[in-house]
């Protein structure tokens, strides 16, 4: 283990607060005064301010977070990814909008959630691809909310490519946090909040900006994977050298790797997010251990986890709304 250098504790302190019954902790030690065995897991953040563990104590959050631009790009016509059949999802029996509206809909569960504790400026930019009024108008209902913004744009280049690059045209207007996240991605409720604690709280531990991915893929399994382990708010994460595209990062690291950021869109590249993975040597990104969004491909998005149950959630609202 690690040396550590404790400064001397406060007896009068201790004492004192254990006559009067108080429950406190030492920030000078970190040591837990008096404490209250029933409540001693968990944490306590409060956004821009400071975070707290109990275990690790105290850590003033000097990373702090103006705002969010999320870029959802989606192409309600498009087929799965290098398939040669017009459907082969694990969800089986629905259709690639119904897919959209139900991703969308777990979304802005997960953003409303974290808004309900939290103030910060938040605004989904849609990005559509082969897509049509009757469909943009349907998932801006499903959107529409008075906690936060939504803005369409539709891509200039068709394809995946063409929706990628749009998005780092759009987010180059972005004030600081952007997030990638591409049509097929349902997200736990936890998400949003889990995902901006953890920035902050990462950020400010290693005092450099960071790449966050929701997913906790199971390729990170399939081999010896050299990685860190850090906490962020309830979930571990730990640094990775590979991702697929839906991440989030900063307008700080897009302007110094705007270059390696665009060239996903801009070349042919294999596999696609090859030019991503050379960013990651310089800049620190991590992931979840236990996902926070799930894929919804061709196989088992996670790894033990419990998505069909958050899929069968989202999609009794969906059916709730359009019925």
């Amino acid at each position: 283990m690690f040396t550590r250098k404790y400064n001397k504790q406060n007896k009068l302190k201790r004492i004192l607060l254990k006559l009067l019954n108080v429950y406190a902790y030492e920030k000078e030690t970190l040591n837990i005064i008096n404490p209250n065995y029933k409540s001693t897991s968990g944490n306590i953040v409060k956004l821009n301010k400071k975070s707290f563990n109990y275990s690790l104590g105290y850590l003033d959050l000097t990373r702090k977070v103006k705002k969010l631009d999320i870029y959802f790009r989606y192409s309600p016509s498009n087929n799965l990814w290098n398939s040669t059949d017009s459907w082969k999802r694990i969800v089986p029996n629905i259709n690639k909008e119904t897919l959209i509206c139900v991703c969308l809909i777990s979304l802005k569960e997960s953003i409303l959630h974290f808004l309900n504790n939290n103030e910060l400026d938040i605004t989904i930019n849609l990005i559509a691809d082969k897509s049509n009024d009757t469909f943009d108008d349907k998932i801006i209902k499903i959107l529409s909310s008075d906690k936060f913004k939504v803005i369409k744009y539709k891509t200039k280049i068709s394809g995946n490519r063409g929706t990628y690059l749009e998005c780092c045209d759009q987010a180059e207007k972005a004030e600081d946090l952007i997030f990638f996240i591409e049509d097929d991605y349902l997200f736990e409720k936890e998400s949003i909040q889990e995902i901006i604690y953890t920035f902050s709280r990462i950020s400010s531990l290693i005092k450099n900006d960071i790449i966050l991915c929701p997913s906790d893929y199971p390729f990170f399994y399939d081999s010896l994977y050299e990685t860190t382990l850090l906490i962020g708010n309830n979930y571990r994460w730990r640094k990775v050298s590979e991702t697929l595209l839906t991440i989030m990062f900063t307008k700080e690291i897009l302007k110094k790797n705007r270059e390696g950021i665009r060239k996903v869109g801009e070349s042919i590249n294999e596999p696609f997010e090859k030019p991503l993975h050379e960013i990651y040597k310089r800049v620190n990104c991590f992931a979840p251990v236990g996902s926070l969004s799930h894929h919804i491909s061709r196989s088992v998005p996670t790894i033990n986890e419990d998505w069909e149950n958050t899929w069968i959630t989202n999609f009794g609202k969906y059916k709730k709304i359009i019925s």
